[in-house]
């Protein structure tokens, strides 16, 4: 989470940081602009946290006084490509089609029954995207949501190179909503 004053425009916002949805790169954009400044940012593992990548939901224990027009604003990615790049990133690269497909059909599963409001940093790039711009009823109305493949180019993987039919139908029950609120198609079969 970024939160910052936009001299230009007199306007705050407040970036939320989706994992694995080119947030570094959002952040150093916003850190460059000189009419940005910023009034509050946060990275590190505290308290089990993932503190770059606080959600809506906790903006208050971690800002306090944030400005009553403050705009909230996040970017969503491909579910897809995204868990590819989460899996990857945690996992030292390891590329292989088979232990993707693995982690997909035998741990996945698991992570997403603690997917929930507790955002522990160990299982924090597997949460779904519309959980970290949901209030308390997983409603997103306050979060203004953009695809990020409108706004810059994340990578793009060629999907059977690294999924089955049957994975593909796990990744598409446990992301469905993001799938639906973020408009991206689903795929059915490799």
């Amino acid at each position: 989470m970024l939160y910052y004053l936009n001299n230009d425009t007199n306007k705050h916002y407040i970036f939320i940081h989706i994992p694995k949805n080119d947030g570094h790169r959002i952040r150093i954009k916003i850190n460059s602009d000189g009419q940005n400044y910023i009034l509050a940012r946060f990275w590190n593992i505290e308290n089990n946290i993932d503190r770059a990548h606080i959600p809506y939901l906790l903006r208050n224990e971690y800002i306090h006084n944030i400005h009553p027009d403050c705009i909230y604003y996040a970017y969503s990615r491909n579910p897809y490509d995204r868990l590819i790049s989460a899996y990857f990133y945690l996992n030292n690269k390891d590329t292989n089609k088979d232990t993707f497909n693995d982690f997909c059909k035998n741990v996945l599963p698991t992570l997403a029954n603690n997917f929930n409001f507790t955002f522990f940093a160990k299982d924090i790039h597997y949460y779904p995207q519309y959980l970290f711009v949901c209030d308390q009823d997983k409603n997103v109305y306050n979060v203004r949501v953009d695809k990020l493949e409108d706004y810059q180019n994340p990578r793009k993987y060629i999907l059977s190179n690294f999924y089955d039919n049957d994975s593909i139908q796990i990744v598409n029950t446990i992301y469905e909503k993001d799938f639906l609120l973020f408009n991206y198609d689903i795929i059915t079969n490799i």
